[in-house]
């Protein structure tokens, strides 16, 4: 009796491992394109506008870390994240929040994916945020397309 007990608890744990293996996997292979045209905020620092890569660098964990790159490499941001689940969509995107000309990258969606990531807001994010919302103004949300 004993020794089943062991197997059975051997089998689920193994299933289980096997589980989050694979969603690493296919986390891990996510890596997004986009040509952003205009300069925006991610995490502490300002990126100009061009071409940039994004990729989830710790798929496994729950906190993500997005890496953002400029396509000839010069310009580089790690930023936090959590998952968010929203709608399929068939076109990968990045979506921004707007304030007047500023920029501030929001979330990153995979083209067939349910679960996209979401930034932190930064603190210069929380406080232009707060300065426009004494006059009324609020954010808009901005998406661009992504391959």
């Amino acid at each position: 009796m004993k020794k089943q007990c062991y197997v059975a608890i051997a089998i689920a744990i193994l299933v289980g491992a096997v589980g989050i293996g694979t969603k690493a996997q296919s986390r891990n292979r996510q890596l997004l394109t986009v040509n952003i045209p205009f300069a925006f905020n991610a995490g502490s620092k300002t990126l100009p506008a061009g071409e940039y890569t994004l990729m989830v660098v710790n798929p496994a964990s729950d906190r993500n870390v997005l890496q953002i790159r400029s396509s000839d490499g010069h310009t580089s941001v790690l930023t936090q994240t959590t998952d968010i689940i929203g709608k399929s969509s068939p076109q990968a995107k990045l979506v921004f929040r707007r304030y007047g000309d500023q920029y501030f990258l929001s979330q990153a969606w995979v083209a067939g994916e349910r679960t996209g990531v979401a930034t932190l807001k930064s603190s210069a994010e929380r406080q232009l945020q707060n300065e426009l919302a004494k006059t009324g103004k609020k954010s808009e949300m901005v998406a661009v397309n992504a391959k």
